[in-house]
């Protein structure tokens, strides 16, 4: 799990960039774990097996359709995201859920009472899941999408 929470790495930058950006009017910033609920809810809304009806939209229209604040789907569909080019637009909805998912443990304050953490630690526990995610951050890599080498 060192690719999730290696503290220059592309999901804490990418946890990072979504806390700086939550509006502090929205009630999210107010809930202890109010970030948290948010980001689970929209993986579960784009879970292969709820995302189908969805596929063909943009990155954005997809997470505002499935309940995403709008500024959460800016920072996930950013066409600028840590100045180079689209990061999760290139990803399937599939993959988007498990990101969304393993990010929660970095924006967390306390994943021990978190409501999110059920579905966390069933993230977590895929074997597949450090494979999936190592791929998915060297093949950023190679394609230049994350600004590291």
């Amino acid at each position: 799990m060192a690719y999730v929470f290696d503290e220059n790495g592309f999901y804490t930058r990418l946890a990072n960039r979504t806390i700086d950006k939550v509006p502090w009017s929205q009630p999210i910033r107010y809930q202890k774990h109010g970030l948290c609920v948010c980001l689970n809810k929209v993986a579960k809304g784009l879970d292969p097996g709820t995302y189908t009806k969805w596929a063909q939209l943009s990155i954005r229209a997809g997470l505002i359709q499935v309940g995403c604040p709008s500024f959460l789907a800016e920072v996930l569909s950013a066409t600028s995201a840590f100045g180079v080019k689209q990061i999760l637009g290139t990803l399937p909805y599939a993959q988007l859920y498990k990101t969304l998912r393993v990010m929660i443990p970095l924006v967390c304050p306390n994943l021990d009472v978190c409501p999110a953490r059920t579905d966390v630690v069933k993230t977590y526990a895929s074997p597949f899941l450090a494979e999936e995610l190592k791929a998915f951050v060297t093949d950023l890599r190679r394609s230049g999408l994350t600004g590291q080498p």
